[in-house]
This record gives C-alpha cells, sequence and structure tokens, in this order.
C-alpha cells in the first residue's frame, strides 16, 4: 500500500439546531487568541437568505454574548475579488476578529477571501495556487445553507478575477474554516433545483476524489459513503424539501464530499466546470451535473474496478457500467438543462479547454487528460 496522508483541520459539529451554536464558536475562537470580547463579528450572507428567521436566532446568539456584529450581503454567485475586497476593508475598518459565513460555497468562499485579503493584504490573485498564504488569519466559522459545495470543510477558496475572468482557486491549509456548524434544517427552504444542482455538485465531489489520482483508503470511505447518501436520498430531498430525514442525509453527504475533496482533489468536472462559470457566471453545481456524465464515460475503462464499487454504493449491480448508468439515471429524472441551453457556446469550447487543461487540479484526473480530451467532452456535451 502506497503511503498517504490525511487531515481535517475543521471541526465539525453536526445536526438539527447547531447554527445557534454560533455566538459560542466565536466567543471560542477569539477567546483562544486573546482577542477578548473587544473584537466584534462579520457575518457573511447570501441576500437571499436576509429574510429567513432562523438568521435572526444565529445573529441573537452573538448579541446574548455581548458580541457586536456587522453583516456584509454582498455576495453574489461565482464570487469576484470586487466582494472579496469590499468585505476585506469592512474586517478592517471595525475591527472585525471573527468571520461567520452563512450560506452556499460562494459565501463561504467570500468569507475565506476576505479573511485572507484583511489578514495579509494584496489581490487575491497574489495567493493563487498551493500553500501561498503567509500566516493566520482571522477564523471563520462556516454555516452552510445548501448541501453540495462542502467549503464549509476545505482549504480551498475559488474566486474570479474580474480583469481576466479567470477562477482563482486558492488552497492552503490555513484557509479552512476553524468551525463549521452543519444544520441541515437550515437547508429546508433550499427551492428543488437549487436542492437538485448543489446535490450533484456534492456527488461530482465524490466520485472525483473516489476515482482521483491521490486517493487514499481512507478518504474512500468517506467518498462512497456520500455517494451512497446521495444515491439514496437527493430525489427524496428534490421532491420535499420538509422531508427531514433526506435533508439530513444530503447535507452529511455535502460535507463527506467536502472532506473528500480536501484530501483527494476534484478532477476534469471541475477543472472544465470553473473555466465555464467565469466565462458564463453559470452556477457551478448545475455546470457539474450537466458535465458529470460525460467525463465517467472517458474515465470508466481506467477505473473499472472503483466504477464497479460507485454502481454498488449507487445501489446498482457491481458492473462499471453501471456507475454511469446510474448517474445518467438520476440526471435526467432530475431535468437539468443541456449546456447550449443555459447559452455554452461551441465557439468557445477550445479556450475552454485549454483552460481546462492548465487548472490546478487537472493532475487528479484518473486518467491523464489533455485539452484535445476536454474538448471532445464538449462538442459531446453541445451535440
Amino acid at each position: 500500500m502506497p503511503s498517504f496522508s490525511f487531515s481535517v483541520a475543521t471541526q465539525i459539529r453536526f445536526g438539527q439546531g447547531v447554527a445557534r451554536e454560533a455566538g459560542a464558536a466565536v466567543d471560542g475562537l477569539l477567546g483562544a487568541l486573546g482577542a477578548g470580547d473587544q473584537a466584534s463579528a462579520l457575518v457573511i450572507v447570501d441576500p437571499g437568505i436576509r429574510g429567513a428567521s432562523w438568521l435572526q436566532d444565529i445573529l441573537g446568539s452573538l448579541e446574548s454574548r455581548g458580541r457586536c456584529h456587522h453583516v456584509f450581503d454582498e455576495v453574489r454567485p461565482n464570487p469576484r475579488d470586487e466582494q472579496i475586497d469590499e468585505a476585506a476593508a469592512l474586517i478592517r475598518d471595525r475591527g472585525v476578529g471573527a468571520i461567520i459565513a452563512i450560506g452556499g460555497g460562494s459565501t463561504i468562499d467570500t468569507a475565506k477571501g476576505a479573511s485572507l485579503i484583511a489578514s495579509h493584504g494584496g489581490h487575491v490573485r497574489d495567493y493563487a495556487g498551493w500553500a501561498r498564504v503567509p500566516g493566520p488569519m482571522r477564523p471563520v466559522v462556516a454555516i452552510p445553507t445548501t448541501a453540495g459545495s462542502g467549503s464549509e470543510v476545505t482549504a480551498w477558496a475559488v474566486i474570479t478575477d474580474s480583469a481576466s475572468h479567470a477562477k482563482l482557486a486558492i488552497g492552503d491549509p490555513k484557509l479552512a474554516p476553524s468551525v463549521a456548524l452543519v444544520d441541515p434544517g437550515l437547508t429546508a427552504s433550499l427551492p428543488a433545483g437549487m436542492t437538485a444542482a448543489t446535490g450533484m455538485d456534492a456527488l461530482t465531489h465524490s466520485i472525483e476524489a473516489y476515482v482521483s489520482a491521490l486517493a487514499n483508503p481512507v478518504n474512500d470511505l468517506l467518498a462512497l459513503e456520500s455517494i451512497r447518501l446521495v444515491g439514496a436520498n437527493l430525489v427524496r430531498a428534490v421532491a420535499n424539501g420538509e422531508d427531514e430525514a433526506a435533508r439530513e442525509a444530503m447535507a452529511l453527504a455535502s460535507t463527506l464530499g467536502g472532506i473528500a475533496i480536501n484530501n483527494a482533489d476534484v478532477a476534469g468536472v471541475h477543472c472544465l466546470s470553473e473555466g465555464m462559470g467565469s466565462l458564463y457566471d453559470a452556477p457551478h453545481g448545475l455546470l457539474n451535473a450537466i458535465l458529470l456524465p460525460y467525463f465517467m464515460t472517458f474515465w470508466q475503462a481506467g477505473s473499472a474496478e472503483r466504477f464497479a464499487r460507485i454502481a454498488e454504493a449507487l445501489g446498482a449491480e457491481r458492473r462499471p457500467e453501471q456507475a454511469v448508468n446510474q448517474v445518467v439515471r438520476l440526471a435526467r429524472e432530475l431535468k437539468f438543462p443541456t449546456l447550449s441551453q443555459i447559452g455554452v457556446s461551441l465557439a468557445d469550447a477550445p479556450r475552454l479547454a485549454e483552460l481546462a487543461e492548465a487548472n490546478v487540479s487537472n493532475p487528479s484526473n484518473p486518467v491523464p487528460m489533455t485539452a484535445t480530451d476536454y474538448l471532445g467532452i464538449l462538442e459531446q456535451a453541445l451535440a
């Protein structure tokens, strides 16, 4: 067995109602840093949840402890450097000692980026790549409201550079949230379409981590369990947002998938979808949902045994081709649009293929992939 490493830098609290522990989490983190009661907290939220009743419970957990807080709600999908700079300026100007991110992957990535720039200055492009953060950052408490990104437990943030329109992947152990409060109840009001797309994002994470060139035995256990949970619960969660058991299962699948990609990386689906997201500003989870079956077909022959286990985790016969069949069936049942329907143009395919080959995660593919391979997949998906 080859040597491997595995780590989870984030303290995870999972369960109904744990979001109300935000105040205690901030107090604990700031107390450990010697910041005391004077430092305030910045709450970064998705603008769509400003009116949610449960948000007041989270804010109240800060107020009940006498902790001053400020709210930043200028988050947008596929977060850009401008929002990072705005939030970082607020952190510096208001004496913020800790950040609470409440929302999906875009919100949590915004919080990571804002903490980075507020703590070390510069521009997000200065930190693109792996392990370029020079020192400690302000702690982040992540409270996900979608079940898909897994960003609450990853050491990565993906930020769009507005000047070049490139998506910058920034990875460093210091970027991981200090605490993740995973409260499945917060996902109950998520619209069906977003539930479907974010759920397929979680499935993409776990499948890519499981077949990745960086896969390891500990990670495999988490990835397969995440795959099983998505296969058994995503359709139920989409059909009925009040299905508590399905929501809990999807929240757990998302967090497990986040841990999996944090240790084994993503692969070609993300390499291509990240370029598309920067060019078309399309939802990340939706792009992954559309692309995943095409990449699985491309990878299947080179990872037959692993694909057979994926098929089994999805409740099918243990045969490689069944893994692809099950994901195709799931995507069809959830009725995702085509790439053409969301505006992806064949004229942009060569550029997208080149961006995918240059992506930091391209070496993690289970079989080597070149721009020509990505172009072929794009042409199939656009046909």
